[in-house]
């Protein structure tokens, strides 16, 4: 058990104290409420005296990010694609979820990564297929068999899309790493 006293002050300075207690001390509520404190003249109170003491409601930790409280709420996603999930997740959050100024809802996680990837994909992979188009230039001399080889790599990628559907598999950055790996 925990005692947390709101706040113990310092000048201008606010400190959390926390009271940890064995196992034989936190039985009952008035356990706690029955610790004796020191005031500055040096006389023993009970803590009843001068704290409410009392059980409430509350996050079992709170978290921060920025300086900004988090509450993270985790779930693992089966037999669908994370991207997909998450879109479901907003709408709903957006249709029946109204928060107050300054709370906001964001996702992490594998979500977080898909994003990030698909912004560095967004990049790399037009930048990737025109090198290997100038190096298949460069190669053949010849704009005509560069473009009719160049041509097998949408092909192959349709391919292995086509196969993760046969085999159930959701297309994930994981799959398409795979999936332009073998194309390269």
């Amino acid at each position: 058990m925990q005692v947390k006293q709101p706040g113990l002050y310092e000048g201008e300075k606010r400190i959390d104290l926390v009271v940890r207690l064995t196992k034989e001390d936190r039985k009952d509520l008035s356990d706690v409420r029955g610790l004796y404190i020191s005031t500055p003249t040096g006389e023993q109170i009970p803590l009843e005296v001068v704290a409410t003491v009392g059980f409430k409601n509350g996050p079992n930790q709170i978290q921060r990010d920025d300086t900004k409280r988090r509450i993270t709420v985790g779930f693992n996603v089966r037999n669908r694609d994370v991207q997909s999930i998450v879109k479901e997740i907003q709408q709903k959050l957006n249709a029946n979820l109204k928060l107050p100024p300054g709370y906001y809802t964001t996702f992490g996680g594998q979500f977080e990564h898909l994003v990030a990837a698909n912004k560095r994909l967004s990049i790399a992979v037009p930048v990737a297929l025109l090198l290997i188009l100038l190096l298949l230039y460069l190669t053949f001399n010849s704009i005509k068999e560069s473009l009719l080889i160049f041509t097998a790599i949408p092909l192959a990628a349709i391919g292995g899309v086509v196969a993760l559907l046969i085999r159930g598999m959701p297309f994930s950055i994981s799959a398409g790493s795979v999936l332009l790996h073998s194309l390269g």
